[in-house]
């Protein structure tokens, strides 16, 4: 295969890599993120911030994770959607955005909610979506 033939093929394939990294990669690896986040009930930078405990013991003796008491929360935060050339999570719950970020809550008057992030910038997740793409790269130029 000559030069040429090769930088046509490549760049006739691009558009089916990007799609691959997109919805393979980045998707995948942002939703196991997510769902490691709240197996270990905090969020992971560069290291494991725990989330604060609640103030109150919970009626169940067995103590229910956090976050989770519906499970409506962590299902909406592990739908990543691709639109155009990135992978949107959204808040379509009013009580995520206050949970992930913390601060006021509708609870009442003087309720501040603790900061319990599940979803945002993280080294960790970057560096798993770097390493996972450059393997899915080289797969796809072995493959030319």
């Amino acid at each position: 295969m000559s030069a040429s033939d090769f930088f046509q093929k490549l760049k006739a394939s691009l558009p089916r890599l990007e799609s691959r990294i997109l919805n393979d990669v980045i998707a995948v690896e942002a939703e196991n993120f997510h769902a490691k986040n709240f197996r270990d009930e905090g969020f992971t930078d560069v290291a494991l911030a725990k989330w604060p405990a609640r103030k109150k013991a919970d009626k169940n003796p067995a103590q229910r994770a956090l976050l989770v008491q519906t499970g409506t929360l962590k299902g909406h935060a592990l739908k990543g959607r691709v639109q155009g050339n990135s992978v949107v999570f959204s808040f379509p719950l009013e009580y995520m955005r206050v949970h992930n970020e913390g601060g006021r809550s509708g609870r009442g008057t003087g309720f501040d909610m603790p900061r319990r992030q599940f979803v945002g910038e993280s080294e960790y997740l970057k560096k798993r979506i770097e390493d996972k793409a450059r393997r899915l790269m080289d797969q796809f130029l072995n493959s030319l």
